[in-house]
């Protein structure tokens, strides 16, 4: 029987009686109709699962005991950041989930020149609550028991502020010579910059070559930004991470 997972933004120890969040109770009896006594798995992003046990059916507080924890090997060994240009309603949700099924461990959004997305610092603050929400719901659906970064949107000219850390930087390029079977891995920590719907201008290319970005062409096809995203992704874990295992 598969146990439901759920995440719990607070801490967790072995032994305690804690109460769900409203969101999460109602999902567990009212949608699953969970009943009383019933496993559950919960996690907060330490990198452990907690099993526990229901103890009531309250759909607004359901109590639940902290039984056992077990620790989740569950990330990928390479440290990979997408740069993700912004892109217009569904689609930066498509991609933060995809992303991070496939074992991403930060989003950093980029307000491109030619992303048709244009947020006031509230509407900014909301949007990255909102995609922490779908990255969290990733992890509950894919097994993660650490919760990738996101990040507040940013401007190409602060990408360099971002890449102190990271020697190996990829950018897509249709009309790139390489390919990524061509690039050096020479560290597990690596970046790469995806555009938004309109594509990457002449200047920003010409920003992230001087940022030593390499280009790279992703197959003959070009793809959606939403598309592009986990399509590398996923790659570089066959190529160089734990989907070739």
């Amino acid at each position: 029987m598969r146990v439901t997972r759920l995440y719990h933004p607070h801490p967790l120890n072995c032994g305690d009686t804690v109460s769900l969040a409203g969101d999460s109770s109602k999902h567990l009896v009212k949608v699953l109709r969970t009943p009383s006594g019933s496993p559950v798995m919960l996690f907060n992003g330490d990198g452990y699962d907690y099993h526990c046990t229901t103890l009531d059916t309250d759909h607004k507080h359901t109590a639940i005991s902290v039984d056992s924890r077990t620790e989740r090997d569950t990330e990928s060994p390479l440290d990979i950041t997408l740069f993700q240009g912004l892109s217009k309603h569904d689609r930066m949700d498509t991609t933060i989930q995809k992303c991070v099924e496939l074992g991403i461990r930060r989003i950093i959004p980029v307000l491109f020149a030619r992303s048709n997305v244009r947020l006031d610092k509230n509407k900014r603050a909301r949007k990255v609550e909102h995609w922490t929400r779908v990255a969290i719901s990733a992890c509950e659906q894919s097994g993660r028991s650490r919760i990738p970064e996101l990040g507040d949107v940013i401007q190409p000219e602060d990408l360099s502020e971002k890449l102190d850390d990271i020697p190996v930087r990829i950018v897509l390029d249709p009309e790139a010579d390489k390919t990524l079977k061509d690039i050096d891995i020479h560290s597990n920590k690596l970046c790469y910059v995806i555009g938004p719907e309109g594509g990457l201008s002449q200047e920003e290319f010409e920003l992230l070559e001087q940022l030593q970005f390499q280009r790279i062409r992703f197959g003959s096809r070009i793809l959606r930004t939403e598309t592009a995203g986990p399509a590398v992704l996923s790659a570089m874990q066959v190529l160089w991470g734990d989907c070739g295992r």
